[in-house]
């Protein structure tokens, strides 16, 4: 499965809903290791369903506490009627994905449809001294970064294992389909995953995780 498909089909909002059929997920699950705009928008519905839920949730007892009882008992039959899961369940996701839709329509899809220039970050293995310093823009969901890959053998994919000082791994991404030893590997990734600090990311290979083949480092600002 292709972007461009799973744009055209409502997949992301169909997968939330949980409406695919078992080939449908499958399909699309392999497609989100390697697409990070469906990834992006896959977690910010779920996050948005989630959030939503425990407002709804908490409703109830922010009425006990500020002592409003006459109001909640007005309106328990209705509370009970909405945390009903057959009803509660499909209007948080229709409400959640309403305001994903919306925003990938209007927003997200718009800025990343435009040309532009990406930046030129090509970050070499570690050999002795700091790594480079990379500048972020915050008011962008994604960057891209440019690492050089040597490798002794030409493993069919690899694993690259971000690791941020202090806090340990903070995401995995799975390099695609590889037919050469040496490449330049083009990722983009998701700005929220990467506070500043400084980063070790390392290239495995993904038959062999216990092998290391490249280790780069750098420092996100």
């Amino acid at each position: 499965m292709d972007h461009k498909l799973a744009e055209n089909n409502g997949t992301v909002e169909r997968y939330l809903l949980n409406e695919l059929t078992p080939d449908e997920r499958m399909a699309f699950e392999e497609h989100l290791f390697d697409c990070p705009i469906c990834g992006d928008l896959v977690r910010s519905g779920a996050i948005a369903i989630d959030n939503i839920k425990q407002v709804l949730l908490e409703e109830p007892d922010r009425a006990i506490a500020t002592g409003d009882e006459p109001q909640r008992s007005k309106w328990s039959g209705l509370w009970s009627g909405w945390f009903r899961p057959a009803i509660l369940a499909p209007s948080l996701a229709a409400l959640a994905l309403a305001v994903v839709v919306c925003y990938q329509s209007l927003v997200y899809i718009p800025s990343i449809e435009r040309p532009e220039v990406l930046a030129d970050n090509v970050i070499a293995p570690v050999t002795r001294g700091g790594g480079p310093v990379i500048t972020l823009d915050r008011s962008r969901p994604l960057f891209n970064l440019n690492f050089e890959v040597d490798s002794p053998h030409a493993y069919p994919r690899y694993t690259c294992d971000f690791q941020l000082e202090g806090r340990g791994t903070v995401l995995q991404v799975d390099s695609g389909k590889r037919h050469y030893a040496s490449f330049t590997l083009a990722l983009l990734l998701p700005e929220k995953r990467f506070p500043a600090g400084h980063y070790r990311m390392i290239v495995r290979p993904e038959a062999e995780p216990g092998t290391s083949i490249e280790r780069y480092e750098f420092v996100i600002q």
